[in-house]
């Protein structure tokens, strides 16, 4: 398994394609070498991101990720929501056998930096075709899960939120098998998995149960896409105010069974995602879509982005429009109008919908390290504060304002 320094694409003042860059990075993380390759019997690699956030109001502190805490003022500059540091280290048995641990370290929930094991399985390649996984690996709900961490393997400073912040389970606990085939001019990979997830975000537990996957990915000269698609059990219990408030006062109003549609272990779950990435004569065109189907305890959402830009030797200024929209509330049992506000202020807390104009540019300083900056005009959908939630019912209360973040970062592997 080649290491980030062995990828030969890594050299970024003449890169001309992100797709070898990309694939060498994935390769190395995936364990997708072949035996031909003759990888070393022990290979470590790592990647870091140090990132700077801020918005420009005190109320509205951007949050690319539900795991994030919320308490830190806006218009501070705030290092955890993109910072992050991974080491993985791979150790080939055989030729067909291999053993991959990732760990990986960022803020998540209750300002844990604790370093989170992200990848911890057994490779078999029975044959050059097929491979078999066993383990934990990364959960392949959009088009750049395996890359998530790796933020120098892509254009942006970050991946859209909109589409990205739809599902908050990163990594699976199970078993999967990955088929690659040639078809005409492009290469064929067909992944399929089943398993089971768990997440802590600031407001809620998550566990997925009994999840099963199927992903179909196509990679050609300059192009790329990929569709899945998920079914899983879903149990979320939330442990928010809000959610309390709205409890206590159902139940003391004789609702309990519409106390217990709140949250729970009952639900059931699916996820689609689709994408493209095409590349020709120095321009990049990437373009994703995503929708969250939930039967109860959170929204079902759907979200979309589009990005262009242009590679102008070590700078790549991109533009970027993404859009979420939520389809369902979290909770819709009917129940007595009198509880009316309190529903509509917690279903209100649960809506993420916004949309963003982001205008941003990646500079390949040096070998292996990319400076990013980045500019975002979000504006929340009525009835939301989109991805800048708050514990504090007033804010709740005030109408939607636009909000614009400035993001500095620099990512590097080694």
């Amino acid at each position: 398994m080649d290491s980030f320094q062995n990828a030969p694409a890594l050299q970024p003042r003449r890169r001309r394609n992100l797709r070898p860059l990309l694939a060498a990075i994935l390769l190395s993380l995936t364990g997708g070498a072949s035996a031909a390759d003759e990888p070393p019997r022990f290979a470590l690699s790592g990647f870091g991101t140090f990132g700077l956030t801020r918005s420009d109001k005190d109320n509205y502190r951007f949050h690319s990720s539900s795991t994030q805490p919320s308490t830190m003022p806006g218009q501070n500059f705030d290092p955890s929501t993109d910072s992050v540091l991974g080491v993985q280290g791979t150790a080939r048995l055989s030729d067909k056998f291999d053993l991959t641990v990732q760990a990986v370290s960022r803020q998540a929930a209750g300002y844990d930096y604790t370093p989170h094991i992200t990848w911890a399985y057994l490779h078999y390649r029975p044959t050059p075709a097929l491979s078999l996984r066993a383990g934990r690996t990364t959960t392949p709900f959009f088009m750049f899960s395996d890359s998530l961490n790796v933020n120098y393997a892509t254009p942006w400073l970050r991946p859209p939120a909109e589409v990205y912040s739809l599902n908050p389970f990163s990594d699976l606990d199970g078993v999967d098998a990955i088929y690659r085939a040639p078809l005409g001019q492009m290469d064929l990979e067909i992944q399929g998995l089943v398993g089971q997830s768990a997440v802590l975000t600031r407001s809620a537990s998550g566990r997925l149960r009994n999840a099963r996957a199927l992903r179909v990915g196509l990679a050609g000269t300059g192009f790329s896409a990929q569709a899945g698609y998920t079914r899983t059990d879903l149990h979320l219990n939330w442990t928010d105010g809000f959610h309390q408030a709205l409890r206590r006062q159902l139940i003391a109003a004789g609702e309990a069974d519409a106390a217990d549609e709140l949250s729970g272990t009952h639900a059931s779950a699916e996820f689609f995602s689709a994408g493209f990435q095409w590349e020709k004569n120095n321009w990049i065109t990437i373009a994703e879509f995503a929708k969250r189907k939930v039967d109860r305890y959170i929204s079902t959402a759907h979200g979309w982005y589009l990005t262009v830009g242009h590679r102008i030797d070590a700078f790549t200024p991109y533009v970027t429009y993404a859009n979420q929209n939520q389809d369902t509330p979290a909770f819709c049992t009917p129940v007595p109008a009198i509880h009316a506000p309190l529903v509509g202020i917690y279903n209100n807390s649960r809506n993420t919908a916004q949309h963003t104009l982001a205008f941003g540019t990646r500079w390949d300083v040096a070998r292996s390290i990319a400076l990013k900056g980045q500019i975002e005009r979000i504006t929340p959908a009525p009835q939301s504060r989109g991805l800048f939630p708050s514990d504090t019912l007033a804010d709740y209360l005030r109408p939607t304002t636009p909000v614009h973040v400035l993001s500095l970062s620099v990512d590097f592997v080694f």
